[in-house]
């Protein structure tokens, strides 16, 4: 029993573990070693609302530098990767109302009724970015929000789900050192 009572917790533990916030691909032939110096996207590139990119900008300008990349500046020269965040706006459907559901039966037949559900379409954002080697211009990096980003959410609270998420999409930044 007192096994039990430690083995159900740390299944809990370790498949909760398991569902990643984000999904992030990369190019494993890339030395991430070599990059240094990063600059953000031009303006028109992006289709981030102003708000969100502000926010979005300032969270991964921490995580690069933290990470030992610097910013280079728009007089300098061409930085070694280029970032282009963006928010891609999605749509989902939503169900809502009553449903009722009864079903009957015996060995491997059975008869089911569920009355229908309505639905409502609804936008959000998912959060993505990508690193760009500025001498090939090609994508080396690229990481994706599996969260939703919502018009509904307050400022403070849209706040906290960039930072979360973007420091979760650097956490394994560069790949195959371990963060």
């Amino acid at each position: 029993m007192r096994a039990l009572l430690i083995l159900i917790p740390s299944v809990v533990i370790l498949l909760s573990g398991c569902s990643a916030k984000v999904a992030t691909d990369y190019n494993a032939s890339v030395d991430f070693g070599q990059y240094k110096t990063f600059q953000f996207a031009e303006p028109g590139k992006s289709s981030i609302v102003s708000l969100d990119k502000a926010r979005l900008e300032d969270t991964i300008k921490r995580e690069l530098r933290y990470k030992g990349l610097q910013p280079v500046q728009e007089t300098d020269s061409k930085a070694d990767i280029t970032v282009n965040p963006y928010i891609r706006e999605m749509t989902d459907f939503d169900s809502y109302g009553t449903s009722v559901g009864f079903g009957v039966g015996y060995g491997y037949s059975s008869i089911a009724y569920s009355a229908p559900v309505r639905f409502r379409e609804y936008t959000y954002g998912k959060l993505i970015v990508e690193l760009i080697d500025n001498k090939t211009n090609k994508v080396i990096w690229r990481s994706v929000s599996r969260r939703q980003l919502t018009e509904n959410m307050t400022p403070t609270a849209r706040d906290s789900f960039i930072q979360e998420q973007v420091s979760e999409m650097f956490t394994q930044y560069p790949p195959g050192q371990g963060g």
